[in-house]
């Protein structure tokens, strides 16, 4: 005889545990009167889901809004009026009934790669719509995958990725969700770093027809590195221009002192101001200037992401909003989200050690290889605002339509 264990054994056990503290604590708060968007976000401190709330709210200004999160709110900025923000409750069976009988959300709008499990299931029995925006497919970083996050995708009514690589994966295995691209994450771009346009034109007229590449906060442990990935670069193409910004700005002069000791045509930015014709590294020992030299070089190595010792580093999406693409090593320090968006969006080059430098800086000084990589950089660091434009444009349309047809 074939013995089975009682059903309720079989469940799991966070199906057994009651409400928790988060979910009793988010019914406690006053419900506002009318129809409820609730918006869960778990990854950013909020920044991106108070943008979609922002601009859904634009769009339907007697919505009411509750915003759950789990981690702190640094990135939080101005919501709506009234807008219930609380830390997400427990994603368990127990905690998600008890937040939806008191809340009665028209619809749950999900944020990112971490799904809550329990409250789709609860959410899909109950028939409330349900939108996921913000996420990514496949292979990439952090990326949804796998057999059992299809089974709860195909609960969305509408899905929205940040990239055509995400929903040319995701339609390859589920067809019966609408399933857009947004074309980027959802934030807001920051101005990209200004230069004086005088500056800039007199500078591409000393640089000339010159290739040119940037090595950014360089610190002293990679200088080795970077010489000799220039040295064989130069083969390919010997008018290959460097422009080296140091680690630490007050040690300009002196480095470039040193480097002309050791043979090479050196020009220093606080000194001689612009490079010359026969100049192939120049010093440009003015932190402020990134802006310029964004803007010049199409290339820029992200110093200190090779050894990790750089005091200074640089965010890719500072050259990646100016046109030049990002050529980086492991160490990706505090600006790892920013190199993880561009990685999956195939916008950068990751090299794993220094030996790779010099094939990879060769292969990208050819203008149409670090041109593609550019693109593709720019359109992941200026898309934020475009993207948050299609999400809350969508989720607003869902919503009208759920309203109109009783459906709240």
């Amino acid at each position: 005889m074939r013995h089975t264990l009682p059903a309720w054994i079989e469940r799991p056990l966070s199906a057994l545990r009651p409400a928790g503290a988060r979910a009793r604590a988010a019914t406690a708060s006053e419900r506002p009167e009318g129809v409820l968007l609730w918006i869960w976000d778990c990854s950013d401190g909020g920044a991106r889901a108070a943008l979609v709330a922002r601009r859904v709210s634009a769009r339907l200004p007697e919505l009411q809004i509750a915003l759950t999160y789990c981690t702190d709110l640094s990135g939080l900025t101005e919501l709506p009026p009234e807008t219930l923000c609380l830390p997400a409750p427990e994603d368990r069976p127990a905690s998600v009934r008890l937040v939806l009988d008191a809340w009665r959300p028209a619809m749950i709008l999900i944020l990112g790669n971490r799904l809550p499990a329990a409250l789709i299931a609860e959410a899909n029995r109950r028939g409330i719509a349900l939108a996921l925006a913000d996420a990514q497919f496949g292979t990439g970083v952090d990326a949804i995958s796998g057999d059992r996050m299809i089974k709860l995708l195909a609960r969305f009514e509408r899905i929205y990725l940040r990239d055509d690589s995400s929903r040319s994966a995701l339609e390859r295995r589920l067809s019966s969700v609408p399933i857009a691209v947004s074309d980027g994450a959802l934030s807001e771009p920051a101005d990209p770093l200004p230069c004086s346009e005088a500056e800039r034109s007199s500078m591409a007229e000393a640089i000339g027809a010159r290739p040119v590449w940037l090595a950014t906060s360089l610190p002293r442990a990679e200088l080795d590195i970077i010489l000799g990935a220039h040295r064989y670069a130069m083969r390919h193409a010997h008018r290959l221009l460097l422009v080296l910004v140091p680690d630490d700005s007050s040690e300009g002069a002196d480095l470039a002192r040193e480097l002309s000791a050791q043979g090479w045509a050196v020009a220093c930015r606080s000194q001689e101001s612009e490079p010359q014709e026969t100049t192939e590294i120049f010093v440009a020992d003015d932190a402020q200037e990134y802006g310029l030299w964004y803007r010049l070089a199409p290339l820029s190595y992200m110093g200190g992401t090779l050894s990790g010792e750089a005091q200074g580093p640089r965010a890719p999406f500072e050259p990646a909003a100016l046109g030049s693409a990002v050529l980086h090593g492991p160490h990706l320090g505090p600006a790892r989200a920013q190199y993880i968006r561009l990685e999956n969006a195939h916008a950068c080059r990751g090299i794993r050690s220094a030996s790779d430098l010099p094939d990879a800086l060769a292969d990208l000084i050819a203008p149409d290889r670090a041109a593609h990589l550019a693109h593709n950089a720019w359109l992941v660091s200026s898309g934020g605002a475009g993207a948050v434009e299609t999400v809350a444009g969508g989720v607003a349309a869902l919503l009208e339509g759920h309203i109109a047809n009783g459906r709240t």
